[in-house]
């Protein structure tokens, strides 16, 4: 017989089950930006000899999301 721990770490089981399966869904259903030669922060455009780059640091990264995402979907 199933104590209340066990219940506990069952419901956990099948919650993190569900949420895996859903980020799964979300993200395939995400468009992702294609590499294009340069950073592609339009405010930086820096070329890359490496093709598949596709910001030169995180600050760009961060700028291009705040400048591309509406603010509803934004994560601080």
């Amino acid at each position: 017989m199933a104590d209340v721990i066990d219940q506990a770490q069952e419901f956990d089981a099948i919650n993190l089950a569900q949420g895996l399966a859903a980020q799964q869904v979300l993200a395939a259903m995400t468009a992702r930006p294609k590499s294009v030669g340069h950073c592609l922060n339009t405010n930086c455009e820096e070329p890359f000899n490496n093709s598949e780059r596709l910001f030169c640091n995180p600050s760009c990264e961060r700028e291009y999301t705040r400048m591309t995402q509406p603010h509803s979907r934004r994560l601080h």
